[in-house]
């Protein structure tokens, strides 16, 4: 059946809205609202503060254009413009070298996502005849293999681009040039498109399972990537652009698994959570490495890791493990382990308190995610991987945690070369011609 449905009372460039489009339309604007409300104070002796609002609300827009427009023409536009109002934002700060070549940078990286955007769309147009999303995904169904793969493949480029996934994640980590509401706007929302694209054209992609298989090794590698720039970094912004390129991983991982509900969990979770973190960003400057910081508090990786892994034992026993349950299982934990410290450094009341709250409304998020999901397009694609398979890479992304978490606490250092690799990831090799002084 057709990915997105229309209201027929809607404005036809304004078709195919549907759970999904108004649940991130939701979330965009909610997002937005804080970020705008922030920047208020944040931008108040910034004598071009006017073009700021002005061009952040221009990018809202514009994401609420291709979130809920049914046209493939609108979404293009709105897709494309998109990008250039964040490499602006990004480059706002003209004067600063460093800004100047994150901007060129952005526009680079979106420029490649566009042009394989324009080239899915375009074959999608062709093979279809129309320009409605909703017919072209319609008749996905009668493509040949290499046309489904070619135009799958493009997608996950466009989606790679925009969601800073490997090659293209230099653009997100050189932009802490960035105003901070800026940075929040763009880790809570903008990196997230790439998720949405591919659960948008899901019929697209679970015609060419070469495509998915491609989207999963990616996602695979983001993931380990971007903990690796978390673990290395001593500044919070660019340690929380190597999470955000983690996180984008994931999401990208849980789209080639066919684990679309998982996906937009992800989406809807992670937008919250890292507007929270960036828009906090500065009260933390000074408290990493202090005593009772959860940075470097006591955990328990292990005992967590174990009791995840037992649930997706269980579940695969009572034969209802699905792709679902990697990226969700392994958020859940890290959650679990985040949060765990953070309201164990405020006391055992404030824990029992607070947690199951917390459990509850995850629990709901993805529950509502679940229904979304069903309610827009169905149960999620065939399983690419045996259910063993699952478990194994459950059990290899845990023991990578597990790791990671042990290395911190013992602030043991990682190879020389692979180190440096790490903390030059994102950074400017030499000023821009004209630049030194």
């Amino acid at each position: 059946m057709p990915l997105f449905h229309d209201f027929p009372a809607l404005h036809p460039v304004l078709t195919g809205f549907c759970a999904l489009s108004l649940a991130l339309i939701g979330l965009t604007l909610f997002v937005a609202t804080i970020v705008l409300a922030f920047s208020h104070r944040y931008m108040r002796a910034d004598p071009r503060r006017g073009a700021f609002f002005a061009t952040v609300t221009a990018l809202v827009a514009s994401v609420l254009a291709f979130v809920g427009t049914g046209n493939m023409m609108v979404f293009t536009g709105a897709w494309v413009f998109s990008g250039v109002a964040l490499a602006r934002l990004i480059g706002r700060s003209q004067h600063l070298s460093d800004a100047r070549q994150a901007m060129r940078r952005a526009h680079g990286a979106f420029a490649t996502g566009d042009a394989a955007l324009l080239g899915a769309l375009a074959m999608l147009w062709r093979h279809a005849g129309s320009v409605r999303i909703d017919a072209a995904l319609a008749a996905t169904a009668t493509m040949t293999a290499p046309q489904a793969l070619l135009t799958a493949l493009l997608l996950v480029t466009a989606a790679a681009a925009r969601s800073s996934l490997p090659p293209f994640s230099g653009w997100l980590l050189s932009s802490m040039t960035a105003p901070t509401p800026v940075s929040a706007l763009m880790h809570a929302g903008l990196v997230n498109a790439g998720g949405f694209l591919l659960i948008r054209f899901a019929p697209v992609l679970e015609a060419a399972p070469a495509a998915r298989a491609a989207a999963m090794a990616l996602g695979l590698f983001a993931a380990l990537y971007g903990i690796g720039i978390m673990a290395v970094r001593p500044d919070i912004k660019r340690a929380l652009a190597g999470s955000t390129v983690s996180q984008m991983g994931f999401m990208i991982l849980s789209c080639g698994m066919g684990a679309y509900t998982a996906a937009l969990w992800h989406i809807l979770a992670h937008g919250l959570f890292k507007a929270w973190l960036f828009l906090g960003s500065g009260s933390a400057v000074g408290m990493r490495g202090k005593a009772g910081n959860p940075a470097h508090a006591p955990r328990r990786p292990i005992a967590i890791a174990a009791a995840t892994l037992l649930c997706a034992i269980a579940a695969w026993a009572a034969g209802v493990l699905n792709a679902d349950m990697v990226p969700l299982s392994l958020g859940l934990a890290t959650a679990m382990a985040t949060l765990g410290e953070a309201l164990r450094a405020q006391g055992p009341a404030a824990s029992r308190s607070t947690l199951i709250p917390v459990i509850a409304g995850l629990t709901a998020l993805y529950a509502g995610a679940l229904h979304i999901t069903n309610a827009a397009m169905g149960p999620d694609a065939p399983m690419l991987l045996p259910p063993s398979a699952l478990i194994a890479l459950i059990a290899g992304f845990l023991g990578v945690w597990v790791w990671q978490q042990s290395r911190a606490a013992s602030a043991s250092s990682l190879p020389p070369a692979l180190y440096v690799r790490l903390l030059n990831a994102g950074t400017f090799a030499m000023p821009a011609k004209g630049d030194a002084q």
